[in-house]
């Protein structure tokens, strides 16, 4: 009996071996993917300041995964399941609750319609969005609220990956639009631009990790890239 239960023991130890071996080559990205997007969030109101850990959350899918590894049949699958923990858990952290008959498909068809927003020349040539010709904080000489940035090394992420122009990190006018562009993606799109920017995942990637097509992907990185030009 007593030798059985070392046999299983050993088992055991071995498996968690096998498995953080497999981690090995995603543990990274899949940690800068959260603490990134985390890090967002709370630079856009959305969540209290360092209450959340990256490490805390990656340890709860760990467990989760585990349960079902024996399943996982491939690298590849292994990627997604890791990824779509992930953002399942920082979807509840930030209590999005999306109806179970509702896919990422629909919602992202839906969110490019929201990526189309209106522009306009402000008198000194500058774009702007329509509807912040109706915001007070622009009316009022273009003012805005005091300390509204993003974390510094994910406006950085944000200029390198999606090749924006680095001007946009030179003046506090200039980063605090980059914070309300970014703060304006609707959230299933900017899921899909912090699994690139923050997760270092490559549009055929992420598009199976959400299970979309790839064009879709395409369309909304475009897309936002095209409202970053406004920096």
């Amino acid at each position: 009996m007593a030798k059985t239960k070392d046999l299983n023991t050993e088992k055991l130890e071995y498996d968690f071996q096998q498995f953080y071996q497999k981690l090995e080559d995603f543990n990274y990205d899949l940690k800068e993917f959260i603490h990134g997007s985390l890090k967002a969030s709370e630079n856009q109101g959305l969540l209290d300041k360092g209450y959340y850990k990256a490490d805390e959350i990656l340890d709860e899918i760990y467990i989760e995964i585990y349960e079902n590894y024996s399943l996982i049949s491939d690298i590849s699958e292994f990627q997604r399941l890791l990824f779509r923990a992930g953002i399942n858990k920082l979807e509840t952290i930030k209590s999005q609750e999306v109806p179970d008959d509702i896919t990422y498909h629909s919602l992202l068809k839906a969110e490019l319609k929201a990526l189309n927003e209106k522009f306009t020349t402000a008198g000194d040539g500058d774009r702007i969005m329509l509807e912040e010709l109706d915001d007070i904080s622009y009316v009022q000489n273009r003012g805005w609220l005091e300390n509204i940035y993003l974390y510094e090394p994910l406006e950085r992420q944000l200029v390198s990956t999606l090749c924006l122009d680095e001007a946009a990190l030179l003046s506090d006018e200039k980063r605090k639009l980059l914070w309300v562009l970014y703060s304006t993606i609707p959230e299933k799109s900017k899921t899909v631009v912090e699994l690139l920017v923050f997760g270092k995942q490559n549009l055929k990637t992420i598009a199976e990790i959400l299970d979309v097509p790839q064009d879709f992907v395409d369309k909304i990185i475009f897309k936002v890239k095209e409202r970053f030009r406004l920096v």
